[in-house]
């Protein structure tokens, strides 16, 4: 086994954060990456509105400042746990790793949003977030043990679901923004080419597109009657 690697960065973080500070606060706030010139080639392919896995070294943390069970945020309120599982920048190798959002790209710097390193933080690499590969398959079906775990799976997706529904509902409301007048909100064509690609989904998923359809018929009316309040109220209708 290798003992000891040596990394060189591939870039630094710039932003207004120099000291210890907590990471819900650092994440709303856009900071920029500052890439290598000589590696700008590299960024090829990424683009604004994309998510991307930024890996970084702790470079404020002491070496020799990290113990192997802790309290999490340092609060003996929390169970004490392993450093490996938790997030406290104070570990064996001081490598952190957060996904951001990528806001723009001018040259060899891009500016993010969601990273919670502070300012000079060299950044270690850059990796697009691919769901199907990044995200934790905590919604992958398994054989369960009995009716009640399958019944509490099945609270997990609905819970899951309700919740992304919240954030199409967000970004129905970012949409009426758009529109400036209430003849604009109901667009027959782009509700055909809705309902025509989540039936599509339906049959891949092995649904009914009927009944997905169905459902989403309501769910859409019901969007539709809040982009038009929205409208209404801004126009003074």
């Amino acid at each position: 086994m290798i003992e000891s690697i040596s990394l060189a960065p591939i870039g630094y973080v710039k932003n207004q954060f120099t000291e210890n500070t907590p990471a819900d606060q650092i994440r709303p706030q856009p900071v920029q990456l500052i890439i290598k010139p000589e590696l700008v080639a590299g960024l090829m392919g990424l683009q604004a509105g994309q998510n991307i896995l930024v890996l970084f070294y702790f470079h404020q943390a002491v070496p020799e400042g990290f113990a192997l069970q802790l309290h999490p945020r340092h609060d003996p309120a929390n169970p004490l746990q392993g450093v490996f599982a938790t997030r406290s920048p104070y570990r064996p190798v001081n490598i952190g790793a957060t996904v951001a959002q990528i806001e723009s790209i001018e040259g060899h710097v891009l500016t993010v949003t969601g990273l919670d390193a502070l300012n000079e933080t060299p950044i270690l690499d850059i990796k697009p977030y691919i769901a199907n590969f990044d995200t934790a398959p905590q919604f992958a079906v398994r054989q369960v043990a009995d009716i009640a775990e399958a019944r509490h799976k099945i609270d997990e997706l609905d819970a899951e679901i309700i919740r992304l529904f919240g954030h199409r509902a967000k970004y129905v409301h970012q949409v009426a923004e758009f529109k400036k007048d209430v003849t604009e909100v109901r667009a027959p064509a782009r509700y055909e080419q809705v309902m025509q690609s989540r039936r599509q989904m339906a049959v891949t998923a092995g649904l009914n597109p009927d009944v997905i359809e169905q459902m989403y018929k309501l769910l859409v009316e019901n969007f539709i009657k809040e982009e038009e309040k929205i409208v209404r109220d801004r126009i003074g209708i």
